[in-house]
């Protein structure tokens, strides 16, 4: 066979594969594997019952995780929800003899910490604000 007549082939079987390839999905994520333990699944199974469409299995861990993942979109989320908490106990501990303006500064006092703590937090950066309730 001729070098010509070798291109000609190998042009013709790249029509042919290029004809045979899978169409380019739409989605623009890959695929990936997912194998829930027993209780995973109950609680996924759970989960899809009290949803008004019941989505399928796929769609539901697909539901959870964005779910998840938006809890993350805002680190201070959690931190404000801890400081939220503490000042609710606090509130239910409080010393009713106490002036409305001692009971404050008493308990910013207590959410905020000592100040020699300051400089030995790891969890607070010397730029950050202060976390607001």
């Amino acid at each position: 066979m001729t070098a010509a007549g070798r291109v000609s082939r190998h042009a013709a079987l790249s029509n042919c594969i290029g004809l045979m390839k899978k169409p380019e999905s739409t989605a623009t994520a890959r695929a990936a594997g997912f194998r829930p333990s027993q209780q995973q699944l109950k609680a996924i199974t759970v989960w899809i019952a009290r949803q008004s469409d019941e989505p399928s299995l796929s769609e539901a861990i697909g539901r959870l995780v964005e779910l998840g993942l938006s809890l993350h979109a805002d680190p201070d989320r959690q931190k404000r929800r801890a400081r939220k908490m503490a000042a609710d106990a606090i509130d239910d501990m409080e010393d009713a003899a106490a002036t409305a303006q001692g009971r404050a500064t008493r308990k910013r006092e207590l959410l905020d910490g000592p100040k020699e703590f300051d400089e030995v937090r790891f969890d607070r950066s010397k730029r950050n604000k202060p976390i607001t309730e």
